[in-house]
């Protein structure tokens, strides 16, 4: 992390001075819950977070990345927050990851027989959410 930390402002330049430029800002995503060091380097610098568990567990970290938002001068809904749903009952839990203020969300589909039926039930759940 400290090695991002110290490089993304040079990634982010190279980023800059693409030639031909890109058709869009390329968003920089970084993954992970350590309250103390890479929530803080989400707040400074990354456009998205990615983070891991329950809702209860994201919620926590929604108000530890805030803080870090609020110490470092940033507006925290400049940070999109995004998280995987859970394979078991995935439509249940992105409403909860929802409610917590999740908007992005991830989820895995496990081979070899690989059963959409529960992805479908999370893109039915989003679709429904879309038109309410």
């Amino acid at each position: 992390m400290d090695d991002l930390d110290r490089d993304l402002p040079l990634i982010k330049g190279r980023l800059a001075q693409l030639n031909p430029a890109p058709t869009r800002h390329i968003p920089v995503l970084i993954g992970g819950g350590g309250e103390h060091k890479t929530l803080r380097i989400v707040a400074q610098q990354a456009d998205i977070w990615h983070g891991f568990g329950d809702a209860d567990a994201v919620a926590h970290k929604h108000e530890v990345l805030d803080q870090w938002c609020a110490k470092v001068g940033r507006d925290p809904l400049e940070i999109e927050r995004s998280s995987g749903v859970s394979p078991q009952n995935p439509a249940t839990s992105a409403a909860s990851l929802y409610e917590v203020g999740t908007r992005l969300f991830t989820y895995g589909v496990q081979g070899p027989t690989y059963d959409l039926g529960p992805l479908r039930e999370l893109i039915a759940w989003r679709d429904e959410r879309n038109l309410a």
